[in-house]
């Protein structure tokens, strides 16, 4: 019979079952296991670089903050016996912090270098951060540090912002407050004076005064007769003079002076819109030369530089922010030599 019996079915069924995974199967279960390896091993290279950069931001944050302290410590006046203390980025990837480290009284130099990967923005090297007795900055500052391998991407940038008052901040972690030109008195305190003891007064004798005798009475005059009265004098005519022709002063010119309009601009940060100021300078007897100065150049640019105000005419110069520096106000000053100064506000806004 061509039917199988029980026992040669179970036998084929069992057979069948160890037959396993076809080669195509197997290629395809390892090439899933590849890329699932791929990304996970991507996921904690990413995950370890973030982990550098955020642990070399706070590094230097720390260390800005011990310098401020430093400074308020030991009241530093700015002289070679008492410096003031600061941090200086000296390259991509290192820095120099000048302070007390000991509580000696004497600020020393030792360099820091961030993790393996981790650097500064190209445009951070070279700038010195310095604080006061009060414990403030020249100025705002912002110090972006970046994974290498990433430069281009904002999710690898981790942003320390020092404010003119002194406050440092971790990716604008902390509210900072709008200042004016964030401009810090580096003048060393001035000591009050103790104040000089009054005499002690010595004991007083009482006065006695003995009362004046009274004057007798004077006798009264009697009139006399009066003068009679004697004749007047006839006056004699006074010459005229001839009056003499008077000069006409020429006027002088007026003077010229330098004016910026409007007096206020509002932008937004990192550059993403512009502001436009238009300079005059009214009175001017020939084209006048304008150079232009900002409180904070690293966070405000002006576009031209320097540049020439024709005879009767204006120019234009446009403003921008450079960096994320939303929420604080700067200073503008457009000056010529011959014509005075023109002061700009501006505010940068989110």
């Amino acid at each position: 019979m061509n039917e199988l019996t029980k026992e040669q079915g179970r036998e084929t069924a069992r057979r069948r079952g160890e037959r396993g995974f076809t080669l195509i199967q197997m290629v395809i279960v390892l090439a899933v296991i590849a890329v699932i390896t791929t990304f996970a091993l991507m996921g904690v290279s990413s995950a370890r670089a973030g982990q550098r950069r955020i642990a070399s931001a706070r590094l230097l944050s720390g260390y800005l903050e011990k310098a401020r302290v430093d400074s308020v410590r030991r009241r530093a006046d700015g002289s070679t016996a008492n410096p003031l203390a600061s941090v200086t980025i000296l390259d991509a990837t290192t820095y120099q912090v000048l302070l007390d480290f000991d509580g000696t009284g004497v600020p020393v130099s030792r360099t820091f270098s961030l993790d393996i990967g981790v650097v500064f923005e190209a445009d951070e090297i070279g700038q010195v951060i310095r604080f006061d007795w009060r414990g403030r900055t020249d100025g705002d500052r912002l110090l972006r540090i970046i994974n290498g391998d990433h430069p281009n991407d904002p999710t690898y940038l981790t942003r320390v912002a020092i404010s003119g008052f002194g406050d440092v901040t971790l990716n604008d972690d902390v509210y900072t407050p709008i200042i004016n030109a964030n401009i810090s008195s580096f003048a060393s305190p001035t000591a009050t004076p103790p104040a000089t003891p009054g005499a002690t007064p010595s004991g007083s004798a009482s006065p006695s005064s003995s009362p004046s005798p009274s004057a007798s009475p004077t006798p009264s005059v009697s009139p006399t007769a009066s003068a009679s009265p004697t004749p007047s004098v006839v006056p004699t005519p006074s010459v005229v003079p001839t009056p003499s022709p008077s000069v006409v002063p020429t006027p002088a010119p007026a003077a010229c002076s330098l004016q910026a309009t409007p007096g206020a601009v509002t932008i937004r940060k990192n550059g993403i819109t512009t502001g436009t100021v238009t300079v005059k300078a009214p009175g001017a007897s020939s084209a006048t030369s304008i150079t232009t100065q900002s409180s904070s150049s690293t966070n405000v640019a002006v576009t031209p530089a320097s540049g020439s105000v024709p005879q009767n005419g204006s120019a234009v110069f446009s403003i921008k922010s450079l960096r994320n520096n939303a929420g604080f106000v700067y200073q503008v000053k457009f000056i010529s030599t011959t014509c005075g100064t023109a002061s700009v506000s501006v505010t940068v806004t989110n």
